[in-house]
């Protein structure tokens, strides 16, 4: 019985050690797969602080040239428009232009139809010539005392009538021709061969080229602003591709009460054919331009409780930086606050940034910038 019992005691003392073995190797497991997770962990931790820097693009203030100026619409018109009327009633014989054609002051337009004036005219001449004759023959006499000084005296201011009635025979006749008082275009025919004129019938519309104008209304509170021989800059949505350049003519000194404007009038520096008349344009008049100062793109503002702020990159972290502006396009602002020029101003990405976030500058391809590419990174004002 006793031979029995000693193998399945040695059996169980063995099964014994061998369990108090594996639970004695059980804390050398923990300890081995404890620092595998802090790797792991110190690796999540790299991964999270590089997904917590913003990609941002930027572009460097720059030193330009910048302008106050004033903006408004209105329509291209000539100073020069003309309506023409005859002087002297008549039939209209003869047509020489029609709309759209250029003509030179002093070009004939029009003849009425001048046979009655033409004979009206011979006979005012003939008669002068009777006059003339009369006269020599009276102030010979006069000379020697043959007649006396009243007789002379009226043969002499009939002389002077006559000459009289030959030139307004003359301007009469001269009348029946219609020329172009100035130099410009026809734009508008209103008559035709054959009609019966007068004094008051219209017979053409012409306007004058050399010179485009706009008038535009300014408010009151820009009367000491604006100022004649000012520059301006025109354009327009139908002549995409031309500029034009003109000044400002003339001022009103007049504000109106109603509207509380004055009228400003424009002159436009170009031909009729790159600036017809009733064309929309948008006019520009420069009041003031600042040389040689810090530009900023406005696609750097941010705008917060109604102020506007910048961001710059300085030690690869943002910089939040109030902006105190000065005159600006549809581009660029003037910074007129701590800006330099060369600073890297955050112009993408900048939305939801915080002061002291991290950043890294990227181009606007997205590919990160080489130490190279990218712009010096400083404080504002840095050298």
């Amino acid at each position: 019985m006793k031979s029995r019992l000693i193998p399945i005691a040695l059996t169980l003392l063995l099964i014994g050690t061998g369990g108090c073995r594996q639970k004695n190797s059980e804390p050398g497991g923990t300890a081995e797969t404890s620092g595998k997770g802090d790797a792991k962990a110190k690796d999540g931790e790299s991964e999270i602080a590089a997904t917590e820097t913003v990609p941002v693009e930027v572009s460097e203030a720059r030193i330009g040239d910048i302008s106050s100026s004033l903006l408004f619409n209105s329509t291209l018109e000539t100073e020069g428009a003309v309506e023409i009327y005859p002087e002297i009633a008549g039939l209209v014989r003869e047509l020489l232009v029609e709309e759209g054609d250029r003509v030179e002051a002093g070009d004939v337009l029009l003849r009425l139809n001048d046979d009655e004036l033409r004979v009206l005219a011979k006979e005012a001449e003939v008669d002068l010539e009777r006059l003339e004759s009369t006269f020599r023959r009276t102030q010979d006499l006069s000379e020697r005392g043959m007649i006396n000084d009243q007789d002379f005296e009226t043969v002499r201011f009939d002389l002077a009538q006559a000459r009289l009635r030959v030139e307004t025979a003359r301007l009469r006749l001269d009348q029946t021709t219609i020329r172009a008082p100035v130099t410009g275009v026809i734009t508008e025919r209103a008559i035709q061969i054959g009609a019966r004129v007068a004094p008051g019938t219209r017979l053409f519309g012409m306007m004058r080229l050399d010179e485009m104008i706009a008038r535009v209304f300014v408010p009151g509170r820009y009367l000491t602003s604006v100022k004649v021989g000012q520059e301006a800059t025109l354009s327009s949505d139908f002549l995409p591709d031309v500029a034009l350049d003109g000044q400002v003519k003339r001022i009103s000194p007049v504000v109106d009460p109603k509207s509380g404007t004055f009228k400003v009038t424009v002159a436009v520096n170009a031909p009729a054919d790159q600036a017809p008349p009733g064309l929309f344009v948008s006019i520009r008049i420069i009041t003031d331009t600042r040389t040689n100062t810090v530009l900023i793109p406005k696609e750097a503002l941010v705008y917060e409780g109604g102020r506007r702020f910048i961001f710059t990159v300085l030690d690869g972290k943002a910089s939040k930086i109030g902006l105190e502006g000065g005159y600006e396009t549809a581009t660029v602002v003037e910074a007129r606050s701590e800006v330099e020029a060369g600073t890297p101003v955050i112009i993408l990405g900048q939305n939801g940034l915080k002061d002291g976030t991290p950043v890294r500058v990227i181009n606007s391809g997205g590919t990160v910038l080489t130490d190279a590419e990218t712009p010096a990174v400083g404080p504002p004002g840095g050298a």
